[in-house]
């Protein structure tokens, strides 16, 4: 029998391996994507090395400046970038192919990466802040994403797969981001208190605005001023507290580290001095961070809130500025119009119902950008099934992780879930035709994204975090897209519509050239949606990857060839299926450089054009 003692000995030795292995996953992940970022923005599309010596070695990623070569071993070799590798990697002494290799560690790695693109910064003195800074948020996400994965394995693998659940699983990130989990700004209380990663709720602050100092914009004129029908009721409560000269200021929800933040800008104190802005404090409702981490959902009312934090998330602070609330809104109204006509039963986008912050009248422009990104808020509907045990909707960037203890994404056990109360499936699903499936996901999700940018000129920010699917016995069932800022519309097809100075302004920030609105329409959705979801499938069925990029293909084939379609939706295709690159985004330059707002992209093979169709 065991003692008190020896017994949590015994708890903290198997914590201690616990968490040694999840950091050793978190540094294999890491180095996952500072790799494939950097093949892919310095245009080594293939790090494949033939082994002619046995040593297992079979990939080459080549560092030219430094004349060096790190070689390790190529588990997965995608078309599109998404390679997978074994844990270790090595170099040469002195290097070239003659000297002696030797082991590296995960710093020494990231050292010769950061000392290779920091040589893109030609000016010394900046050249060394900025890799500084990167070489910061690198261990920064590492330390995050190592958290994150220790508590995953404290979490029971029995956990029913609710909206909640899979929404607050995203423990990786973006595959092709140097530094996904990075946040900087938060505090290791701040991080515990709000990752969704760490399955937290909280409660929402409040602040009661005088209505003078209010600006919003809502699709719904009803949804406007002190009594508006959307605000939670916890809030109406406190306000009612107040008095009664102060009961018709205008609430203005706002996460609780936000709240902390903007009562310490001097110009808000002054306000707050003045009465003129009531910091309510902590009202609730209580609401659960989203993958996003500002985005946050209130099941009681069933709606999404995307609140702004002056934090560092990945690649730039995470306010709604004034211009961000603008092209959200602009976005959200020509989708509601287009929609009239273009939805479906089963592909859903989710309206920005509208937004609100603080304005100051008389402020200079600074203080005023300052407040208003910081006071900002919008309104975000949500799918009913949100709420739902059996149907709820997945987003599909937490699909594709791989969590601790699994061998397979929660894609497979979500699917197989899904598949389990229909007869006689037990076996299919042993097995199942992915083909099939990825088929039928595409006639829901791809073909309808195509026809909205063919028909209306819309082109959807559809990349993995923005997209979810609700499933029915084992298939896909509804597509859902939400996040309407990064929305871009073909000017001319937006003037054709009579859009242009009737919806939306002139000069509104959501109009593009058709070039800029296709180019983006090509990387969300095929190059950073498709590609990773491909790349899981084929990892994880031990198949290629071609196979699976025939299967789309063929759709777009099937599709042109039905004779149901614009001339503008089979030139789409044509493109699609005849270009020789697609754009992504290179996120390793551009984080480097600082580019949150405004990143770089480079070309990468179409994988269209190598698919299997057979």
């Amino acid at each position: 029998m065991y003692s008190h003692k020896s017994t949590c000995a015994q708890s903290g030795q198997i914590f201690s391996y616990t968490s040694l292995l999840q950091s050793e996953r978190a540094q294999q992940e890491m180095l996952n994507r500072l790799f494939n970022a950097y093949l892919r923005e310095t245009g080594q599309f293939d790090p494949y090395y033939p082994d002619s010596s046995g040593s297992g070695l079979t990939a080459a990623i080549s560092l030219p400046d430094a004349n060096r070569t790190i070689y390790g071993s190529l588990l997965h070799r995608s078309i599109t970038g998404h390679h997978t590798y074994g844990e270790q990697f090595y170099t040469r002494d002195d290097k070239n192919d003659e000297g002696e290799i030797y082991l590296l560690t995960f710093e020494q790695i990231v050292t010769m990466l950061l000392d290779e693109v920091s040589l893109l910064e030609p000016n010394a003195n900046l050249r060394e802040l900025k890799r500084v800074q990167f070489e910061h948020m690198v261990f920064n996400s590492l330390d995050h994403m190592s958290t994150y994965l220790e508590h995953a394995v404290r979490e029971s693998s029995s956990c029913p797969l609710d909206f909640r659940y899979v929404e607050q699983l995203l423990l990786c990130g973006h595959p092709f981001h140097p530094t996904p989990k990075s946040l900087e700004g938060f505090s290791a209380s701040d991080s515990a208190a709000y990752s969704p990663e760490l399955g937290v709720a909280f409660p929402l602050s409040c602040f009661a605005v005088s209505p003078e100092y209010v600006s919003e914009d809502w699709l719904d004129s009803g949804n406007r001023g002190s009594a508006a029908p959307w605000i939670p009721v916890e809030m109406l409560d406190v306000r009612s507290l107040l008095p009664e000269e102060y009961h018709h200021y205008v609430l203005i929800p706002c996460h609780p580290w936000q709240a902390a933040y903007l009562v310490t800008l001097e110009s808000v104190r002054d306000l707050l001095q003045q009465k003129l802005i009531i910091d309510l404090g902590s009202t609730g409702p209580l609401v659960y961070p989203t993958s996003s981490v500002r985005t946050v959902w209130n099941p009681q009312d069933n709606c999404f809130y995307k609140l702004s934090l002056h934090i560092r998330i990945t690649n730039f602070i995470r306010e709604n500025s004034m211009d961000q609330l603008l092209r959200t809104l602009d976005a959200s109204r020509i989708v509601q119009t287009a929609w009239e006509s273009g939805s479906t039963e089963f592909f859903h986008i989710l309206l920005e119902k509208g937004c609100r912050t603080v304005h100051l009248p008389g402020a200079s422009s600074s203080v005023q950008n300052t407040v208003s990104a910081g006071f900002s808020m919008i309104l975000r509907e949500a799918p009913d099934s949100c709420l739902s045990l059996n149907n709820a909707p997945y987003v599909i960037a937490s699909l594709l992780e791989v969590l601790p203890g699994e061998r397979e994404p929660l894609l497979f056990r979500a699917v197989r879930d899904s598949s389990s109360s229909v007869e006689g499936t037990e076996q299919a699903w042993t097995h199942p035709d992915w083909f099939a499936w990825l088929r039928e996901y595409l006639e829901l999700s791809m073909m309808p994204i195509l026809k909205l940018y063919a028909d209306y000129g819309i082109s959807l920010e559809a990349h993995v975090q923005n997209s979810m699917i609700t499933m029915k016995d084992g298939r896909p069932h509804t597509f859902v897209i939400r996040d309407l800022e990064g929305i871009s519309v073909n000017r001319t097809c937006a003037e054709e519509q009579g859009w242009v100075g009737t919806v939306i302004k002139e000069d509104s920030p959501v109009l593009y050239t058709e070039e800029e609105a296709r180019y983006r329409l090509k990387y969300y959705f095929f190059v950073n949606h498709l590609s990773h979801l491909i790349q899981r499938l084929a990892l994880y069925t031990g198949q290629q990857e071609q196979p699976f990029w025939g299967v789309v293909r063929n759709t777009l084939v099937a599709n042109t060839s039905k004779g149901l379609h614009s001339n503008q939706m089979i030139d789409v295709i044509q493109d699609l299926l005849t270009t020789v690159t697609l754009p992504a985004k290179a996120n390793l330059i551009s984080r480097f450089h600082q580019r949150g707002e405004t990143p770089l992209y480079v070309d990468i093979p179409n994988p269209l054009l190598c698919a299997d169709t057979n």
